[in-house]
């Protein structure tokens, strides 16, 4: 495998890719070579001018649905909640058990 290497690197891209590459329990070369083979796939299957419609604080919100349809799922997203905070509040007992007991009850009763 031929060697590939990147100078002058600035620190905030570099720190990016070390977390990203944490988060997915890879080394930070196979990291790099990861994005950079998604980036030519997608380049190479049309999807690029999907990947780079930017959304909120820069991330690419619009993507091509399995039928090759462009999806907004920031502007669908945005509906959804505000469908959702019109709809008026779920009245709740004050005599509901909590949702931590639930859960260790849960427990107990898969651990018999």
């Amino acid at each position: 495998m031929p060697p590939l290497q990147v100078r002058d690197c600035p620190e905030d891209v570099y720190e990016r890719l070390r977390v990203c590459a944490a988060e997915e329990n890879r080394s930070i070369a196979n990291q790099a070579l990861t994005i950079i083979q998604d980036y030519l796939d997608a380049r190479k299957a049309g999807q690029l001018d999907a990947m780079r419609v930017p959304g909120r604080a820069g991330v690419a919100v619009v993507r091509r649905s399995a039928k090759g349809a462009e999806v907004d799922y920031a502007e669908r997203h945005r509906r959804v909640f505000e469908r959702i905070a019109s709809r008026p509040p779920i009245p709740v007992s004050e005599d509901r058990p909590r949702a931590d007991v639930m859960l260790a009850q849960i427990r107990e009763e898969e651990a018999r």
